[in-house]
């Protein structure tokens, strides 16, 4: 049985696999990075690890099945910065009212689709406006890939010119080389062997550093990499960790905080969402794959998303959504549900092997970051030139996105602008539900100002 429709698209669970890991391998840095973020709130760090593990495999592996689309799933950067912000302050909420937070975030999402708002605001959107924000989701990809080797530093939401870190640069420029030389002779999965350069020789310069240290042998090093090193039980120290209701919300104080969090959480992920998925979608030729102009497919995705938010809330970690770097599995070559399934079984299979995966440096991802993000930012000369206005606009989003990564925002604010541009330069008719977007606009502007 052809679950996944293998021969429709002319794929083979071979090529599915492959794209998989290097999915897998573009995304990994999240089970370093979500548990450092997360332990300043006071968090158990070994917990928000397990946390993310178990709700990234969980929700990649039901939407390769649900959605039957190459795309995965981990808590988001920008989210778990948001989660980090609103913990810290004068006006910070506790950890655990935040995950009772995002559980109820992503009630709210699921309501949104089940309640039609979400097809209304598909109904807002078009080519044109989707291309702008795959442009700029491959201009985020790039720039941060970058700035892994360090010749970029992101400070207050600006990019700065950082300095020459030898490693990481030598390790990227010989990844990239690999890549470039391997797509030349048409080798199927160049970018994951450009990836696999990258780990292996990052985890020669890992081994070389802990022996400047400790002199360990080659033979140790290794069995503590692929050691089982950490008490599985810490999970419960942030699994089901919600605050006492009834003592929540008997301060106004903290019941403004709490609304406030839940609407942040709830309009960041959900266009976020919407945003993301869409570049992810239109990433993949259309002749080769109609269904990733499927408002149904993206639909199932979005529902995906607001039900990691709840799952998430649950098992103890920040709000899953879907990952850009699901491009890089995309451009490897996956086509369906099984190029997910392999990224999620990768994710689980931390539990076993996480030194493996935590010990490499965000640098050894920075080769096909960038290679897939500038593959996609490039679709930016596709833009009709000839309307000056539609077109600086659409620069004007491509750099928002690929500077701030906020795409949330992009969609958000941008999709009403755009409607207006188009009926002052076009003269077009706004469609039927565009003021929805003025409602949540109204209602963001609000809350950051409360």
């Amino acid at each position: 049985m052809d679950y996944f429709n293998l021969k429709f698209h002319k794929t083979t669970v071979k090529s599915e696999v492959f794209a998989g890991i290097a999915m897998f391998m573009a995304m990994s840095y999240i089970l370093v990075v979500c548990p450092m973020v997360l332990s300043q709130t006071g968090m158990s760090y070994n917990g928000v690890f397990l946390a993310t593990v178990c709700v990234s495999g969980f929700t990649t592996i039901v939407s390769a099945f649900y959605t039957k689309l190459p795309i995965a799933l981990a808590p988001g950067l920008g989210v778990t910065s948001m989660f980090l912000a609103l913990a810290t302050g004068d006006r910070g909420l506790d950890w655990s009212s935040l995950l009772l937070a995002t559980y109820v975030a992503g009630i709210v999402i699921c309501g949104f689709i089940r309640f039609g708002i979400y097809d209304k605001i598909m109904e807002i959107m078009d080519e044109d406006f989707r291309r702008m924000i795959m442009s700029g989701v491959g201009l985020a990809l790039l720039l941060y890939g970058i700035s892994t080797t360090g010749l970029l530093v992101k400070q207050d939401g600006y990019y700065t010119p950082g300095g020459i870190q030898v490693v990481p640069l030598v390790i990227c420029g010989v990844s990239l080389l690999v890549i470039f030389v391997a797509k030349k002779f048409n080798w199927k999965g160049y970018v994951l062997l450009g990836l696999l350069v990258a780990y292996i020789m990052g985890i020669g310069v890992n081994y070389y550093e802990a022996y400047q240290a400790t002199g360990v042998s080659v033979g140790a090093y290794m069995k503590g990499v692929f050691s089982f090193s950490y008490d599985i039980s810490e999970i419960r120290q942030v699994m089901l960790a919600f605050p006492d209701v009834i003592e929540l919300f008997s301060d106004r104080n903290t019941v403004t905080l709490f609304i406030n969090a839940v609407f942040v959480f709830t309009m960041g992920h959900f266009f976020d969402a919407i945003g993301t998925n869409m570049a992810s979608f239109d990433a993949i030729n259309s002749s080769i794959d109609n269904r990733m102009k499927d408002t149904v497919s993206l639909k199932r995705a979005i529902t995906v998303d607001g039900v990691g938010n709840v799952v998430s809330g649950l098992v103890g970690t920040s709000s899953v959504t879907t990952y850009g770097e699901s491009m890089v599995g995309i451009i490897s070559g996956g086509k369906t549900g099984i190029t997910a399934l392999t990224t999620g079984c990768l994710f689980l299979l931390c539990f076993f092997f996480a030194p493996l995966f935590t010990s490499m440096a965000a640098y050894v991802a920075a080769p096909a970051l960038i290679y897939v993000g500038a593959q996609l930012a490039f679709r930016f000369k596709e833009f009709d030139r000839k309307n000056k206005g539609l077109f600086f606009f659409g620069l004007a989003i491509v750099l928002y996105v690929g500077i701030s990564f906020n795409v949330g925002n992009a969609v958000l604010y941008g999709l009403i602008l755009y409607t207006l541009i188009k009926m002052v330069i076009k003269k077009e008719k706004p469609v039927k539900y565009w003021w929805i977007m003025i409602i949540f606009a109204a209602i963001h502007i609000l809350l950051n100002l409360i």
